[in-house]
């Protein structure tokens, strides 16, 4: 939170230094955050890898104006959560988390999705992307606050775990949640 002293504002975090439309990483104060989504719709965003520019998923909140731009990773936890149909995620909660992930050879901070306290179940899904190793992510019922969860919830022992492999080395999966976004944000503008 920034603090005040008449108008200046005095920043809390380096990202307070670069406000900007999306969440990052050490806005969530390093703890879990529940946000339930309004809105999913596609832009063009450049493209940090190319230089050029790509269709990126955009997540919206009822509780902030900031702004989700949605990597594979978190886009993958969000179809094994709530399914296919991007127009079904509106209304529905997740919990993000800041961690630490790689791009390309460095360690940055990121925000990951954990579950959502909508989700009845835990699950591990493989992602599983080209040119990179398989990632892991086990997604989980995270009830116990609407907006800051104290402690994770407790590993499941893998007898009673879920496991689901998502395979993301091509485009198909994203190119449909893409068109899907498209295709209600279209509906909801007439």
């Amino acid at each position: 939170m920034t603090s005040k002293i008449g108008t200046v504002k005095i920043p809390d975090t380096y990202s307070e230094l670069y406000p900007g439309r999306f969440l990052k990483a050490d806005l969530l104060r390093d703890k879990p955050r529940t946000l339930t989504i309004s809105k999913v719709h596609v832009e063009v965003m450049p493209d940090d890898k190319t230089g050029g520019e790509k269709d990126r998923g955009i997540i919206s909140f009822k509780e902030t104006t900031r702004q989700l731009a949605l990597n594979r990773t978190n886009g993958e936890c969000l179809k094994a959560m709530f399914g296919k149909k991007v127009k079904e995620w509106s209304g529905k909660r997740v919990t993000l988390v800041p961690e630490q992930a790689k791009f390309g050879a460095e360690d940055v901070d990121a925000i990951r999705i954990s579950g959502s306290p909508d989700f009845n179940r835990t699950v591990t899904i493989e992602i599983k992307m080209p040119k990179r190793k398989p990632v892991k992510r086990t997604l989980r019922n995270t009830s116990g606050g609407s907006s800051t969860i104290e402690e994770p919830a407790e590993q499941v022992p893998d007898s009673k775990q879920e496991t689901e492999t998502v395979t993301s080395t091509d485009e198909a999966d994203l190119a449909e949640i893409a068109l899907a976004a498209a295709t209600t944000t279209d509906k909801q503008e007439e």
